[in-house]
């Protein structure tokens, strides 16, 4: 037996036995059991990183809820059809709508605690080295430039205390004190109110992320499986008691019932015409009919919005972190300037004030050094899209492989829940028969109609007697023609 007729026959005998469990025997049983385990660890796998990525648990925390919740599944999808109908439309539900808008918001919550956060860091480590470089230049305004200058005026003196005595006569005793005081009071206030507002800025920022960040990680994707559970109750709902509920699929029940409605003699709708395959879309079928592309369209241009906006967040984290690491490297790269200061003074020593003796020449260099920018004050920057780009990258890849089946998601919704409710497959397949048939009976009737309008308007069959009126009755006609 080739493979494909093997596994085509293994999954006809499994879909069986998970719609209707109506085969008797302990082994077709096991394979339910064994179906149902699988779905349970299916949904375990599915809340288990919810619990553990979401909610932030443990590991083993989250292995033992899991654990449990994977035995309770399994029994209840063993026990009770509507249940096991029901897992198959949520699972068909999440690859819809409802699951997609789940993962746009997880990685919104990922482009906001990696991107828009290190984005935010590397502005307030940028304030943070502005305000510290200032700090520095007011330390050494307070120690360089004033020390070399006090120490220019206590040189100037050292050189010309030699003249306090006069030819031993005259003996003069000297004191020499230096005093300076510099204000930075106003600018040591303006740092610390600017370091203050940074700091409260820096924090009340954080807040909103970290709020923001445990909405999106924790209640929303709570809530969107809340949505998914409760539109899924409401379709089956719908489908149970609604006949007119997406009834315009022509499933593969419905080509053996028209086959025979037309063995008995009675009317039969099949094939369809043009305009009518257009509104009743045959399922399952590999093509994509006109409605199916709008759906797929309509599935993937949030996606693409979305994409877009994550992606105009990662070029201007990568923008400024290369911005910020240019000018780190330039100021890192910038000399220090030299202030030049050098002084010199001569000297020429005469006997009794008239006759020069001797001359001489001191000199001595307080010249310094001045660094535009503290090297301890330069910022470094970071960039987190490594660590974003995986999960991002990958739940853009999901999104982009559900809008591809979106259009056939619908499909085998339909699909799932008719072969979990057969009877109610039949009245719907009914209905939708009686419903084209009647539509095309419509159709019949209307040249007919209008036949008959335009009978009744010609003027000689109410005045046969009047030659008049059907000689301008038969012009009008041929003026139509």
């Amino acid at each position: 037996m080739p493979l494909r007729i093997a596994v085509a026959q293994a999954w006809a005998v499994a879909l069986e036995l998970y719609t209707t469990n109506t085969m008797p025997g302990w082994r077709n049983k096991l394979c339910l059991f064994v179906i149902c385990f699988f779905l349970g660890l299916v949904f375990g796998g599915l809340l288990f990183l919810g619990l553990h990525l979401s909610v932030g648990y443990t590991s083993l925390v989250s292995l033992y809820i899991t654990s449990a919740m994977t035995v309770l599944v399994t029994a209840i999808l063993f026990f009770f059809k509507q249940a096991r109908c029901f897992s198959m439309l949520f699972l068909v539900s999440c690859g819809m709508q409802q699951g997609r808008n789940i993962l746009i918001t997880a990685g919104t919550g990922v482009v906001i605690v990696s991107n828009v956060r290190n984005t935010f860091n590397n502005l307030h480590g940028l304030a943070k080295s502005m305000i510290c470089n200032l700090e520095a230049k007011k330390l050494s305004i307070d120690t360089t430039p004033i020390g070399k200058y006090i120490g220019v005026i206590k040189w100037i003196y050292d050189q010309t205390k030699v003249f306090s005595n006069l030819l031993d006569l005259v003996t003069f005793t000297p004191e020499f004190h230096t005093e300076h005081t510099i204000s930075t009071h106003d600018l040591k206030e303006k740092l610390q109110n600017a370091e203050q507002q940074v700091k409260e800025v820096s924090e009340n920022v954080s807040k909103i992320m970290d709020t923001i960040s445990s909405i999106g990680q924790k209640v929303l994707p709570a809530l969107g499986v809340f949505l998914v559970l409760i539109t899924t109750v409401f379709y089956i709902r719908k489908y149970y008691f609604n006949k007119k509920f997406e009834n315009t699929f022509i499933t593969p029940r419905f080509i053996l019932f028209d086959k025979k409605q037309k063995a008995d003699g009675k009317p039969h709708i099949l094939p369809l015409t043009k305009k009518e395959r257009k509104k009743y879309v045959t399922i399952p079928s590999p093509s994509l009919s006109v409605k199916e592309r709008k759906r797929m369209g309509m599935f993937l241009i949030p996606v693409l919005t979305h994409t877009s906006v994550w992606a105009f967040f990662h070029g201007v984290d990568a923008l400024l972190y290369w911005l910020i690491l240019t000018i780190s490297k330039h100021l890192e790269g910038v000399p220090p300037i030299m202030v030049a200061l050098r002084m010199s003074m001569d000297k020429e020593n005469r006997v009794f004030g008239l006759i020069p003796e001797t001359s001489s020449s001191e000199s001595q260099d307080f010249s310094y050094n001045v660094t535009l920018f503290e090297k301890k004050c330069i910022p470094k920057p970071t960039l987190l899209i490594q660590n974003s780009s995986i999960p991002l990258v990958a739940i853009i890849l999901i999104l982009m492989l559900l809008g591809l089946m979106s259009a056939k998601l619908t499909e085998l919704k339909l699909l799932v829940v008719s072969s979990f409710y057969p009877d109610n497959e039949d009245e719907r397949i009914e209905y939708l028969h009686a419903k084209i048939l009647k539509k095309r009976s419509k159709k019949r009737l209307k040249p007919l109609k209008s036949r008959l309008i335009v009978f009744a308007k010609k003027l000689d069959f109410w005045f046969p007697v009047f030659p008049f009126f059907s000689q301008e009755d038969d012009r009008n006609t041929l003026e139509l023609d």
